[in-house]
């Protein structure tokens, strides 16, 4: 059985682990929103696509996000948050 000490030291971490969690979901989605209004302003089809790219690479990790803190804590969760973070 748990002691109360380490009960809320175990809940403090994963605390810190879904602020930096959050976080980096918040700027992914920042991102999306950006290349999203890249595609609307855009008058070249060049442009546009690029942005579209940009944005659907934003949302991959977005998902690839997810799925990591969806289950349990594990290694392979920790490189699926980190590759989330990849750029084009």
């Amino acid at each position: 059985m748990m002691d109360f000490k380490t009960y809320i030291e175990e809940q403090e971490l994963l605390d810190e682990a879904g602020n930096i969690s959050s976080s980096m979901a918040i700027r992914k989605h920042n991102d999306v929103l950006k290349y999203g209004k890249d595609v609307i302003r855009s008058k070249s089809i060049e442009d546009k696509l690029d942005a579209m790219a940009k944005m659907n690479v934003s949302i991959g990790g977005l998902v690839l996000m997810s799925i990591a803190v969806s289950g349990e804590k594990s290694f392979t969760s920790l490189i699926a948050k980190g590759i989330s973070t990849r750029k084009i």
